[in-house]
């Protein structure tokens, strides 16, 4: 075996089924190299365990519409004990940033891999809410209100209110945990080249106790699907976030 067919055994680790691995071994082996030891971060347990990468691998899949790979990575997830809850709870942080259609695709994908609905045993809580209440909230966790957020309350409070109750449910009260949903929410915006959302969720990952080499390698699993383009925006808001304390 010559180095670039190892290459291509490693890349595909991450990449199954990609026939274009092997010619692309073939004729760029030092390429093919440099997308093996991404590969090899994402794909073994590090500052964050393989499962939970697989899972941010796969909420990139469903917003780029990959439905191959987005169930690829979903059964991954599965054979690395991830559970049904915390897929369930991913799913919800992808409709709050992404929209409709990437959930759908998500929930759909999960139901396969995980061979039935992932559900949550979500309590009723509280859907009280008004726009005093949600500027409290950006006030806790921004530690101040953003204009965009004052804007939607002095306009069209009704929709800030609903705003606010949609992202402090998914932000803190699924069962993935918040630190895991920010590093979700950070790997996403890298994927999308949004340097500003990812600093916004980094600070709130660190503040949930996330380590910058988590949210490193939270940010580095957008790489093989976004490019390498994506690195330039997650590393930004990584040191964007350095502003606030982690452990």
């Amino acid at each position: 075996m010559n180095a670039g067919d190892n290459a291509v055994d490693r890349a595909g680790q991450l990449l199954p089924d990609a026939p274009w691995l092997r010619a692309l071994g073939d004729n760029a082996p030092k390429f093919a190299e440099g997308l093996a030891r991404v590969s090899d971060v994402i794909v073994t347990d590090g500052a964050l365990p393989a499962g939970l990468k697989a899972l941010f691998a796969a909420a990139i899949c469903a917003v780029k519409r990959d439905e191959g790979l987005l169930e690829h990575f979903l059964t991954t997830a599965h054979k690395e004990d991830v559970g049904a809850d915390q897929v369930a709870g991913a799913a919800v942080g992808l409709l709050i940033s992404r929209g409709v259609r990437p959930h759908e695709l998500f929930v759909t994908a999960a139901e396969r891999a995980y061979g039935g609905p992932v559900t949550i045993d979500a309590s009723p809580g509280t859907t009280e809410a008004d726009v005093a209440g949600a500027y409290a909230y950006f006030q806790n966790y921004f530690g101040a209100v953003p204009d965009y957020v004052e804007l939607l309350g002095e306009r069209a409070g009704r929709a800030l209110e609903g705003y606010f109750l949609m992202r402090e449910a998914a932000l803190g009260e699924t069962p993935l945990p918040a630190r895991d949903m920010e590093l979700l929410l950070c790997a996403v915006n890298a994927a999308e080249y949004q340097a500003r959302f990812v600093a916004i969720h980094a600070r709130g990952a660190r503040r949930a106790g996330a380590t910058e080499e988590q949210l490193v390698e939270a940010t580095l699993t957008a790489m093989p699907f976004a490019g390498v383009a994506s690195w330039l925006p997650a590393a930004q808001g990584v040191i964007d976030s350095r502003d606030v304390a982690g452990p």
